[in-house]
């Protein structure tokens, strides 16, 4: 009887951690629209793995894809902002990422600004010119997930690289600077 009691016991102290941790299964998370499955608050948090149908990759499969592949980084800007009419952003601090990438700030946002995600959503098949897209962002960011996500349902062949620019430098490989990509409002 006094194993049981202290197992009920137990299980009365986890519930409440338990469920402040959340539901097991992230579909089910009430950060995630129902419908669509982007990711649309707290987006940097951890990231189970890539969006259905596309591959992951590691830092050594980036290094591999070299310029075969068109590289895109969506972290947010987090010290700056972007003008509306002119489409530049002004950074307070210089920014670096995967050397080659080209940076769309806020394009995996959800639901976002929808004149960058039209821009990001028509520029990048352009740019990356039949060659497959690499999306990073940050390590533990939904934003690459959701970035990663809109291209592979508009048909692009998309990898994602979940640990983006920090799990690049933490593989002792060297970030290169980077400017963030123009987009005007229209």
């Amino acid at each position: 009887m006094r194993a049981i009691g202290r197992t009920a016991t137990r299980a009365a102290l986890l519930a409440p951690l338990l469920a402040a941790a959340g539901p097991t299964d992230w579909r089910t998370s009430p950060f995630h629209d129902p419908v669509t499955l982007y990711r649309i608050d707290r987006p940097r948090s951890p990231v189970p793995g890539p969006p259905e149908g596309v591959p992951a990759l590691d830092a050594a499969g980036v290094a591999r894809w070299g310029g075969r592949a068109l590289r895109v980084d969506v972290s947010p800007v987090e010290d700056g902002r972007r003008d509306p009419a002119t489409g530049r952003w002004t950074l307070l601090a210089p920014a670096r990422s995967i050397p080659q990438a080209l940076w769309f700030p806020e394009a995996g946002r959800v639901p976002g600004n929808p004149a960058i995600i039209a821009h990001f959503m028509a520029r990048v098949p352009v740019l990356a010119a039949g060659r497959p897209v690499i999306v990073f962002c940050l390590t533990d960011c939904w934003m690459s997930w959701n970035a990663a996500l809109r291209l592979h349902r508009a048909g692009i062949k998309v990898a994602w690289y979940g640990a983006g620019r920090d799990g690049w430098a933490a593989s002792d490989r060297p970030l290169a600077p980077v400017i963030p990509f123009v987009n005007k409002e229209k």
